[in-house]
């Protein structure tokens, strides 16, 4: 898959992250309860790395270190 770079601030980041955050959330909860939902999980797991890589640029720019579980970085693994 082809990655492209972008720049945004601090605040455009945070922005952008809590609108697809808050889509992801529909996308796993509230979707599938809509008659006529269509399961796609490939979309589904490109929201999570999204959504993920997002939050990790995020974090890396306000210096938070990533949350650890027995000395190893916490990671979301899609089910699939």
């Amino acid at each position: 898959m082809k990655k492209i770079a972008v720049q945004f601030t601090v605040e455009e980041l945070q922005a952008l992250l809590t609108l697809a955050d808050n889509q992801l959330f529909r996308m796993k909860f509230i979707d599938p309860k809509i008659p006529g939902y269509r399961n796609r999980p490939d979309e589904l797991r490109a929201a999570q790395s999204a959504v993920q890589t997002l939050q990790e640029s995020l974090n890396k720019e306000k210096g938070r270190v990533p949350k650890t579980q027995g000395g190893a970085a916490l990671q979301l693994v899609p089910k699939g």
